[in-house]
């Protein structure tokens, strides 16, 4: 056999490696310890879900009275309450005046508080709070504790503490150039090879890029991150989103705010100064825009939308949200309402019209064919894990998405992304058992999907009021 097919031959089974690990971690059902017992309200071999409203997370419009049938980790029946049999022997509960979604895919998750005076672990709120507003499984964008998160994983699938099922992407890489002192700098080929393979042998199974890579160096943490079956996602400026498709990049972090293609005067692998503030003016609909998004569609790179975090930087429009408040460390919380109250003098200010240029830029993405996704990119403007999640749901509706195309972004749209698609993302009969259960109609009042009651991983399911308790006071300390 030649030296060439030899190495082809390796290059598929390390990446068939990643694939398979991701699909074993998306099918094993959490251990019910003394730590996690506490959360547990629903642990039983069958379980029948009647008469709830449904949003399966394919696009299809909601239903109303349905039954899904779950049998150990999978969801085995979906239909009708009158013509979909319980089994017998069955846990039932009876879901009248609620909607059952997917579990929500986040893809822009961190389990560290940052954007205040201290960056500290969310070990405990983190985990706890996504899996209470219905995140099962959460990519972390980015860590500035990468053995944290590793280790963080660990404890959920050994069950140390209830939480999502966490995809892990391991320090930020970034160019020779970088001011960032939380940034990996690679200034060689043969440096991104060693530590991209160093974080996949330590667990990662995705790659974060930073904006002052240049496009040579993205290129060979591509090519290193494709070869161990791990994916590539990047917070870009230096190399544009069409650059990077056209480089194999898998998922563009932000969409229209980051994309310095349209920044006036950009030049080859640099940052220009005046990303994320130029494109106020520029023009969505102009043709040449538009042709971009289309192009951008066609290509092999997905979206990840996370409108409700720069929401977060707008005086005219962001307000701070009692009930995450309340889950905040007293003094950090009094850093945070310090960071709301500066939002007028910061440089991050974001403008109502260049959030609705976003939102417009999204929607134009996915009537081209563009596969989005969405994330919550949790921060110190009092932006928390699972609140931000599903706070994106609101701000997608205005954005124009129905009901049905929202929750298809968040959910069957991010498990799509993260090459999980036939095994989570929608409630359909042969997927696995992710589920969220909440209290009211999201359908006619987007506020609903707040409320979650129960959420369900691989078949477990989880009280959400004793998860969000659990967390209470505690982001910012653990």
């Amino acid at each position: 056999m030649s030296s060439r097919r030899t190495a082809g031959l390796a290059l598929a089974i390390l990446a068939y490696a990643g694939v398979a690990r991701a699909q074993s971690h998306a099918q094993s059902r959490p251990p019910v310890t003394a730590d996690t017992r506490p959360f547990v309200s629903v642990d039983a071999p069958i379980v029948a879900l009647t008469h709830a409203r449904l949003i399966d997370g394919t696009g299809a419009p909601p239903r109303d009275d349905q039954t899904i049938v779950i049998e150990g980790t999978r969801i085995t029946r979906v239909g009708p309450s009158g013509s979909t049999a319980t089994p017998a022997g069955a846990r039932v509960l009876d879901l009248t005046g609620h909607t059952v979604i997917p579990g929500l895919v986040g893809l822009h998750e961190h389990t560290y508080f940052g954007g205040v005076r201290r960056t500290t672990e969310m070990s405990t709120s983190g985990p706890l709070l996504y899996l209470a507003f219905g995140v099962t499984t959460a990519m972390t964008a980015g860590s500035q504790l990468p053995y944290h998160e590793l280790a963080l994983k660990r404890s959920v699938e050994t069950g140390r503490i209830p939480g999502p099922r966490f995809l892990i992407s391991g320090p930020y890489l970034d160019g020779a150039g970088t001011r960032s002192v939380q940034s990996r700098a690679l200034t060689s080929p043969k440096e991104a090879r060693r530590v991209v393979n160093y974080w996949a042998d330590e667990g990662a199974t995705w790659v974060k890029v930073m904006g002052a890579i240049s496009r040579e160096m993205m290129g060979h943490v591509i090519t290193a991150a494709h070869a161990r079956g791990m994916r590539v996602t990047g917070h870009l400026c230096s190399v544009t989103f069409a650059e990077a498709s056209g480089l194999g990049i898998d998922a563009l972090q932000h969409g229209f705010i980051t994309a310095s293609d349209y920044v006036p005067g950009k030049k080859p692998d640099e940052c220009p100064a005046g990303n994320m503030h130029e494109q106020t003016d520029i023009d969505v609909g102009s043709p040449e825009v538009q042709a971009s998004i289309r192009a951008l569609a066609k290509g092999h790179a997905a979206v990840v939308s996370t409108l409700a975090v720069y929401e977060s930087f707008s005086l005219e429009r962001f307000r701070l949200d009692t009930a995450a408040m309340a889950m905040l460390d007293p003094e950090v919380r009094h850093e945070v309402e310090g960071n709301f109250a500066a939002i007028a003098q910061s440089s991050l200010i974001v403008t109502n019209g260049l959030l609705q240029k976003m939102m417009r830029w999204e929607r134009d993405f996915v009537a081209a064919g563009g596969l989005l996704g969405a994330g919550s990119d949790p921060w110190g403007t009092g932006f928390l894990p699972g609140f931000g999640d599903i706070r994106n749901y609101e701000m997608l509706r205005e954005a124009g998405f129905t009901p049905a195309a929202a929750i298809q972004i968040m959910t069957l749209n991010g498990a799509r992304i993260v090459g999980m698609e036939r095994d989570i993302g929608a409630v359909t009969a042969g997927r696995q058992a992710d589920l969220v259960a909440v209290r009211g109609d999201p359908v006619t009042n987007a506020r609903d999907l707040y409320q979650v009651t129960t959420v369900f991983r691989a078949g477990l399911g989880y009280d959400a009021a004793k998860l969000r308790d659990a967390a209470r006071g505690l982001v910012g300390i653990r």
